[in-house]
């Protein structure tokens, strides 16, 4: 059924009518998008982290001393390999912190390498080479001013090549050698 307009002027509109049960629709869709929303499941920038092992840090009484407990530092095996990333300071700020040098220190010495491939070339060979005792820890040597995206590409590298425990050392730019 139509309603015929009266009159001569512009229809109005009652927007107090109209409004209303849009916001009402709106904040129930919101509200069930932040019931639903679950940040635990996404497994957009997830890393696996261990823990230091649980325990109480010292014991209670002289008697619960287990002298044949090793301790949590003698388990670790040291990282045979280091890699070193180097960014560039020039003052351009659209080359400033990304990486401008990757360099692999080990105990046969240092190798520099062009880009992220190459490493995980290289670290991936280290890996199946013999000479290479621990083939699961790794540490990542970044200077303090390189973009923390470039850090996690060279994680990334490293993961991918078959270390399973990434580490890392102070920034070597900021260190003092006394």
């Amino acid at each position: 059924m139509k309603k015929k307009h009266k009159g001569e002027g512009p229809l109005e509109v009652q927007l107090n009518t109209v409004i209303t049960p849009m916001l009402d629709m709106t904040f129930q869709l919101l509200f069930f998008f932040v019931l639903t929303y679950s940040p635990s499941a996404a497994m957009e920038g997830k890393m696996d982290f261990n823990l230091p092992a649980s325990g109480d840090y010292r014991a209670r009484a002289p008697e619960d001393v287990n002298l044949d407990k090793p301790s949590d530092t003698d388990l670790a095996l040291p990282a045979q390999l280091t890699v070193l990333i180097k960014t560039a300071h020039t003052g351009d700020k659209s080359v400033d912190g990304n990486i401008s040098a990757l360099v692999v220190k080990s105990t046969d010495g240092e190798t520099a390498l062009p880009n992220l491939e190459a490493l995980e070339n290289f670290l991936r060979h280290k890996v199946k080479e013999e000479g290479l005792s621990n083939k699961d820890d790794i540490k990542i040597e970044a200077e303090s001013k390189l973009k923390y995206a470039c850090v996690i590409d060279v994680m990334d590298a490293c993961l991918k090549s078959g270390f399973t425990r990434v580490g890392f050392n102070p920034p070597p730019d900021l260190t003092t050698t006394n």
